[in-house]
């Protein structure tokens, strides 16, 4: 079971992260300030230092401070913290806006939906959202999003995240600035990109900031990222607006070398915030800003190569036509190996192929991953094959027929990926690859060649290339 802090997602936001996000949205001692999933108050606690300290010593209205949380416990410790401030114990996504606020900022929960099969029933009500409905898309009964939201043109992969962008932004003012700490992924996925349109047509994207040397949320297991944003209804002037890329290069805490109640410590956390917006690319030994007009980024794009990929990718983005690249569809195609939906019945090693002596021309070779391969041309050593049977064969008497027959004892024919292939145990023809991509990268990229050519799990991509192009020089780019 996982614990109450897991379940619902809530992890406080540690006094760095919350000042510097804080500094780029809080810009007046008086700002009215909402953080919609205000947990147990850290993030507001650490507002009302900001805005004293924007009061020059005068004293701060605690009134100007809003929040809302869906946690009866944590409201009560909310409310203890900061007894003059707006604590509401409500479901942010039932409240209607009211006077618009001049800042949004937030840590959202980092909810799961694979979680929700091990919750308490406390727990799985409160995350109802998760639930399937009884039809594809549907909005499960009693959910925390309601109709007219969960009705938005989302992929139901997003995250909780994403409904408070979008129902967030009805509380802001034109000009207001709205910033979360949310989990990156959705930059670079598909399920992403209806959140990115979204940000694109209703903000100004001030910045994106992300850390390269430490992770700010240790528990929750993501990797995060600030998302700065101003609402914007001009659409030339989100057009010709100029969004940062941020990528941290030292820790917070050598950044802004001061204790959290340190007077210090909130001027040099605003001189920190003039640093991460300049007006072109930027690089230092402490940081590294990439900047992007926003009407150059598209919702389908992967943004987050803008932090990470080297500059000759930003040179070929600016100006395409100088550096006349030719897209990798145009000379090969690239196919995903083989999802078998059964791999410990598919995948075949030796001792499963002497005890039911499976003959020769139902099995071939395969290499599931690039792991022990340590040479750009590589002769393939597998201890694996995989199970090749034509759709037409003829399996009566043969051990193959046996093997496929102890199959369906074990239902594997009612699986879903397996019974969608007619018969289920015949697995969609591939050629033998002779150049790979590895589909996920930890510590290196390869591009082996094989020899020989090799069947090869999904965990692998086997590049086609077309006639005429040299297959080692397509390995090499």
């Amino acid at each position: 079971m996982p614990s109450k802090q897991r379940t619902f997602g809530q992890f406080e936001t540690p006094p760095d992260v919350a000042d510097l996000l804080l500094a780029l949205n809080v810009r007046r001692a008086d700002d009215r300030v909402l953080d919609p999933s205000c947990g147990t108050g850290a993030l507001l606690q650490r507002a009302a230092r900001w805005q004293a300290w924007l009061a020059a010593d005068e004293q701060s209205d605690p009134e100007q401070l809003w929040g809302v949380e869906l946690d009866e416990a944590a409201v009560d410790v909310a409310r203890q913290r900061l007894p003059g401030a707006n604590i509401l114990h409500q479901n942010f996504f039932t409240l209607e806006p009211q006077e618009p606020f001049d800042a949004i900022v937030g840590n959202p929960p980092y909810t799961r939906a694979e979680w929700i099969d091990r919750l308490e029933e406390q727990a799985a009500k409160q995350l109802a959202m998760f639930e399937p409905g009884t039809q594809a898309g549907e909005r499960p009964r009693n959910a925390i999003i309601p109709a007219q939201l969960w009705k938005k043109q989302l992929n139901r992969r997003s995250g909780l995240h994403t409904y408070f962008f979008l129902h967030g932004a009805r509380f802001l003012r034109e000009g207001g600035r709205f910033g979360f700490v949310v989990p990156n992924n959705w930059l670079d996925v598909a399920y992403g990109e209806a959140l990115k349109q979204f940000l694109l047509e209703q903000f100004r994207v001030i910045a994106l900031i992300e850390s390269t040397v430490e992770r700010w949320f240790e528990e929750a297991r993501v990797n995060t990222c600030l998302v700065i944003l101003e609402k914007c209804s001009d659409r030339q002037a989100r057009d010709a607006h100029l969004v940062r890329f941020v990528q941290l290069r030292q820790e917070l805490a050598q950044l802004v070398p001061y204790d959290s109640d340190h007077r210090a410590r909130f001027s040099a956390v605003e001189a920190l915030t003039t640093r991460l917006l300049p007006g072109q690319d930027r690089t230092s030994e402490s940081l590294r800003v990439r900047v992007a007009s926003q009407n150059s980024l598209q919702a389908g794009e992967k943004w987050g190569l803008l932090w990470r990929a080297p500059a000759v990718y930003h040179q070929v983005r600016r100006r395409p036509a100088t550096y006349r690249l030719t897209p990798l569809k145009q000379w090969a195609t690239v196919q995903r190996g083989f999802t078998t939906g059964a791999n410990p019945f598919f995948y075949l090693n030796e001792e499963t192929v002497e005890k039911w002596q499976i003959e020769p021309r139902f099995r071939r070779p395969l290499l599931k991953s690039l792991r022990n391969v340590n040479s750009l041309r590589t002769n393939v050593v597998s201890a694996w094959q995989v199970l090749t049977i034509p759709p037409n064969a003829v399996l009566a008497g043969t051990a193959a027929g046996d093997y496929v027959a102890w199959g369906e004892q074990e239902g594997l024919h009612r699986r879903s990926t397996c019974r969608a292939r007619q018969p289920w145990y015949a697995l969609p023809h591939q050629e033998p690859a002779a150049l790979v991509l590895p589909k996920g990268i930890w510590d290196r990229h390869l591009a082996p060649l094989l020899r020989p050519p090799t069947l090869v799990d999904q965990q692998l991509y086997q590049v086609s290339v077309r006639p005429g192009v040299p297959l080692a020089a397509a390995a090499a780019l």
